[in-house]
């Protein structure tokens, strides 16, 4: 286990953080330095990669720890993620965080007549938008990964009479049979039940799984962005289950 000193002869001390391998989380207190605060995801330690750093002034850090009190956040880090998440949510994107393990390079699939990949697996689905979807046959408004979820949730519920508690307990994603709003949670007041927001491709995976199981037809019709970290920047892709 490593030991890093964050900062030397500093007013209030320095401040110590021990690592591990995986993650380091490095963050400064107000008293313990007046000049600025840096927030650091690192990654970089014996051959991990290096994650972004972002350096915010005294009077934003001030404001961080106001609004972390409202949201009962215990970490700027958390605060910045929870605050993120509820503007993405108002904007309609989602979060493209899907490991690289979760983004098969090799999936097979077929071209429809007008140019659009139909895959009979997932591929990855970092970086991509929905273009269309439908559920039961009915077409959705502005649909996105989390929408097209929803909607198949509130189908599974309706065709089974599920309350709340059976419901989350059919659930393969994390919910609360609930209002809950913490955590990335959001309160789902239709289903009566609160649900944790998923990246695309844990989206689609519940999407499949309770489709197929359920028999509720289900067509996404998605893009991907261009993106070199995208698995087909630009082209569209073409999802079907329930069938």
């Amino acid at each position: 286990m490593l030991t890093f000193s964050r900062f030397l002869n500093m007013p209030g001390g320095t401040e110590t953080t021990v690592f591990d391998r995986h993650m380091i989380y490095v963050t400064c207190s107000l008293e313990a330095l007046r000049i600025s605060c840096y927030i650091f995801h690192v990654k970089s330690i014996q051959g991990i990669a290096i994650m972004p750093v972002i350096r915010v002034n005294d009077a934003t850090f001030v404001d961080l720890k106001s609004v972390a009190t409202w949201l009962g956040t215990e970490t700027p880090s958390q605060t910045i993620d929870r605050l993120v998440r509820e503007k993405m949510e108002q904007l309609g994107l989602e979060r493209d965080d899907a490991p690289e393990e979760m983004m098969p390079r090799d999936v097979s699939s077929t071209a429809s007549d007008e140019g659009d990949m139909e895959f009979r697996s997932a591929p990855g689905l970092s970086f991509t938008r929905v273009l269309d979807a439908s559920v039961g046959g009915k077409t959705l408004g502005k649909a996105n990964w989390s929408g097209v979820l929803l909607n198949v949730i509130t189908a599974t519920k309706k065709k089974n009479g599920m309350d709340a508690k059976t419901l989350c307990h059919e659930l393969q994603i994390p919910s609360k049979p609930y209002e809950y709003v913490s955590e990335g949670y959001k309160y789902q007041s239709e289903l009566g039940i609160s649900i944790q927001g998923q990246s695309a491709q844990d989206a689609w995976k519940e999407i499949q799984r309770l489709a197929d199981k359920h028999h509720v037809a289900v067509d996404v019709r998605f893009q991907w962005r261009e993106n070199d970290k995208a698995q087909y920047p630009g082209r569209i892709g073409v999802l079907r289950a329930g069938k």
